[in-house]
């Protein structure tokens, strides 16, 4: 592989080494559910059959969702490749709840109080300010999709690879492609995580390729944290 095509994948490849920043406690239980009504009616039906190896651990719970923030309207727009129908239904759950906690109150406010080195900022920012970093990611323009469409624009390529490496994308590319061998164990927080911290990327925002000390701090590590610690603690 040529080294420019090298470092590319390094600078746009979320490694999972890094990727456990949390820090607070997330939950570890059964997803909350966003439809109870369909929820019950999946609970009940598992319930009823002759299969008690199907039975529930425990009944639907119902999400506790933020406060939406009144100015927010990112909405989701995904295309998802080879995923089988499991696989969909997971993402699209993971990038529902994506979507709702992108714009909620909870979420401005921590991406404006975020700090590195002691101030009121965020590692490789590109000279931008909290707010103004909050404000780019609301407008959902990506640099090859330069639209103020409020839109996550989200091409999604399921794969497998036994190394390191749970997602990657490339500059010159809109797809993001997503590792089978850490997706279909993650729980739907890591899942959106993934894919917000490769979608800041489509925004502009790059991190460094080796694993420092500083790298957590950058917009796509502490985007992918935030909304990882909020969508498992629905």
């Amino acid at each position: 592989m040529r080294e420019g095509n090298l470092l590319k994948l390094f600078i746009f490849s979320l490694i999972i080494s890094a990727c456990n920043s949390a820090t607070t406690p997330v939950s570890t239980g059964p997803a909350c559910s966003l439809d109870m009504q369909a929820a019950w009616a999946e609970y009940d039906r598992l319930m009823g059959d002759d299969n008690p190896n199907n039975d529930p651990k425990e009944p639907p719970r119902e999400c506790n969702l933020p406060t939406r923030e009144p100015s927010s309207n990112l909405v989701v727009n995904e295309v998802l490749r080879d995923f089988g129908p499991e696989d969909e239904k997971k993402m699209k759950d993971a990038l529902a709840r994506l979507e709702i906690v992108i714009n909620s109150v909870e979420f401005r406010e921590r991406v404006l109080a975020h700090e590195f080195n002691g101030q009121l900022s965020f590692n490789d920012n590109d000279g931008m300010t909290n707010e103004e970093i909050y404000e780019k990611l609301m407008t959902g323009h990506e640099d090859l999709l330069p639209v103020n469409d409020q839109e996550i624009d989200l091409d999604m390529t399921l794969y497998y690879s036994n190394n390191s490496t749970v997602g990657y994308t490339y500059p010159d590319t809109i797809k993001i492609w997503v590792n089978d061998k850490f997706f279909s164990g993650y729980s739907l927080g890591q899942v959106a995580a993934n894919a917000v911290h490769e979608w800041t990327h489509k925004v502009g925002f790059t991190h460094s390729f080796r694993n420092n000390a500083n790298r957590p701090y950058s917009v796509p590590y502490t985007i992918g944290s935030i909304v990882r610690e909020m969508v498992d603690n629905l």
